[in-house]
C-alpha cells in the first residue's frame, strides 16, 4: 500500500498531455473522426500514420497535419477486416517510424439497408470492418507492443449505439448490424484490456453519439432532420470535441483507465 501524493509530488497537468517522441496510428484516417483525432495527437507531439482504403484522402490529411504541426505524417492503405492487411499495416508503421505507442482503431461504416431485413452481404461488411477490424487492429498492435516492451494506449471507436438502439427518424428503422457491431466493439475493448493489462498496455473505447463525421457526408440534409430532438444538448457533436477525448485517452492523463468506455453523446443515453 502506498500513500497519497503530497501537493509537491503531483505531476503538472501539462506534462501529462504530451505525446512528444511517440508514434500514433489512426485507422479510418480519411474520415472526420479519424482526421480530427490524428490532428489532436499530432498537436500533442506524436508522429502520425493514417490508414484507410481511401488512401488518397488520407494522404491529403497527412500532408496537412505534417505541415501544420511539424510532425512526420504518412498515409497507408489497409483493409482492417483482413488479418494480412492489418499485420502489413503494423509492420509498415514500425518500419517507417521505428515504434508504435498509440493506436486509434476508428475505421467504421454503416449500411443503407441496415434493418432487420438487412442482406447477408451488408451484414457481413459491417461486421468485417466495425467488429473484426477492431479486434484485428487491437490484437496485432498490442502483440507488437508486448513483444517490444511498449506500454502503449489503444483506443477503439464504439458508439452510443453500443448501449442503446437508436430511435428511428422518418423512414429510418433501427440499425441492427451497426448496433450489434458497436456492442461488440465495447466487449472487445474490455476483453482485450484484461488480456494485456499485465503488459502495461491500456485499451479503452469511446462511444460517440450524433457527431458531424464522415458517416454523414453522403446523407441528404433532410435525412438528418429530427436526429437531435432526443439529445438533451439539442445539437450534434463536433470533431474537436471528440478529438480532445481521444487525446486524453492516448495520454498519461488517463493512466489509471483501461477497459473503460466513455460516452460522448450530448446526453442522449440519459433517457
Amino acid at each position: 500500500m502506498g500513500t497519497a501524493l503530497t501537493l509537491k509530488e503531483l505531476t503538472p497537468l501539462k506534462d501529462k498531455f504530451t505525446l512528444k517522441g511517440k508514434v500514433a496510428l489512426v485507422t479510418g484516417g480519411a474520415g472526420g473522426i479519424g482526421r480530427s483525432s490524428a490532428a489532436v495527437l499530432a498537436e500533442m507531439g506524436a508522429d502520425i500514420a493514417l490508414a484507410d482504403l481511401r488512401v488518397e484522402i488520407a494522404q491529403e490529411n497527412a500532408d496537412y497535419i505534417a505541415e501544420k504541426f511539424g510532425v512526420k505524417a504518412i498515409a497507408l492503405s489497409c483493409d482492417v477486416g483482413d488479418p494480412d492487411s492489418v499485420q502489413a499495416l503494423i509492420d509498415q508503421v514500425v518500419a517507417e517510424f521505428g515504434r508504435l505507442d498509440v493506436v486509434f482503431a476508428n475505421a467504421g461504416i454503416a449500411a443503407l439497408d441496415d434493418t432487420c431485413d438487412i442482406s447477408y452481404e451488408s451484414w457481413q461488411k459491417v461486421m468485417d470492418i466495425n467488429l473484426t477490424g477492431v479486434f484485428l487492429v487491437d490484437q496485432r498492435a498490442a502483440q507488437w507492443m508486448r513483444a517490444n516492451g511498449v506500454k502503449g494506449s489503444i483506443i477503439n471507436t464504439a458508439s452510443m449505439s453500443g448501449h442503446i438502439i437508436n430511435r428511428p427518424h422518418g423512414d429510418d428503422t433501427n440499425s441492427i448490424a451497426y448496433c450489434v457491431s458497436k456492442y461488440g466493439a465495447i466487449g472487445i475493448t474490455k476483453a482485450m484490456a484484461l488480456g494485456f493489462v499485465k503488459d502495461g498496455i491500456r485499451i479503452n473505447c469511446i462511444s460517440p453519439g450524433y457527431m458531424y463525421s464522415g458517416l454523414h457526408d453522403d446523407m441528404p440534409p433532410e435525412r438528418l432532420v429530427g436526429w437531435t430532438d432526443d439529445v438533451p444538448m439539442g445539437r450534434f457533436g463536433t470533431m474537436d470535441e471528440i478529438g480532445a477525448l481521444v487525446g486524453f485517452l492516448a495520454s498519461d492523463a488517463s493512466s489509471y483507465m483501461t477497459g473503460s468506455d466513455v460516452v460522448i453523446d450530448g446526453g442522449y443515453t440519459i433517457w
